[in-house]
């Protein structure tokens, strides 16, 4: 079973990131030479993508997009600046590289996320034993309304799809995860069949480790 991904294999999907041409002014591409001048996010993204991840069943995680705090500042799904360094999530540290972070169009602001902590509060544990899985969003992109996140539009899924699918043929998975409704109508557009669990935010934190636990039981 294929758990790794090559440097090589990795590289050029993030290139395929940078030169993304975005189809409106709130849809931002976190990756581009404009957004990620230092290449900051793209050097994360890479080291995500490349973790070695072998030892048992591979899981997929797919998310909506990403967040203000949260992605679109690290590059790296469900993850934020805090959920990389803080004491805790101790794994995910293994994707930081000796770089800074980098807002989009702003100062910083906060530097951890609700999604990110509830995410890896829930998942890390239950993963203890088990090879970190890969977390994608449907739409890599950041969707965005006046600088506030915004639920992506149905052509944006379309778009999105691009990347998904090439994630999909990178490694074997075990199971495809869809966390919350707009990913799951993301992967149904593409015929993938998952798993729906509640979003982690806005007080699903519970039903969504409620929701892996029952994923993993059945692997």
């Amino acid at each position: 079973m294929l758990m790794s991904v090559t440097h090589s294999q990795a590289a050029e999907f993030v290139e395929s990131l940078r030169v993304a041409a975005m189809p409106c002014d709130d849809l931002v591409n976190i990756y581009d030479d404009l957004h990620d001048r230092y290449g900051w996010r793209r050097a994360r993204l890479l080291r995500w993508l490349t973790l070695p991840r072998d030892g048992g069943p591979l899981v997929l995680f797919v998310g909506e997009a990403p967040g203000r705090e949260g992605a679109a500042v690290t590059g790296v799904p469900f993850a934020s600046i805090a959920t990389l360094t803080q004491p805790g999530f101790e794994r995910l540290h293994e994707c930081q590289v000796d770089a800074g972070f980098s807002a989009i169009g702003g100062s910083l602001g906060l530097q951890r996320e609700s999604t990110a902590k509830a995410f890896w509060t829930a998942v890390l544990p239950l993963f203890e034993e088990l090879p970190l899985p890969v977390v994608w969003n449907i739409v890599p992109f950041w969707p965005h309304s006046s600088s506030v996140n915004r639920t992506p539009r149905p052509h944006e899924l379309r778009l999105g799809l691009k990347w998904t699918e090439r994630i999909l043929k990178m490694w074997e998975f075990d199971a495809v995860v869809a966390v919350g409704r707009c990913a799951q109508r993301g992967l149904d557009l593409a015929g993938v069949a998952s798993v729906y669990v509640r979003h982690p935010s806005r007080g699903g934190a519970n039903e969504f480790a409620s929701g892996i636990r029952d994923v993993l039981n059945e692997l």
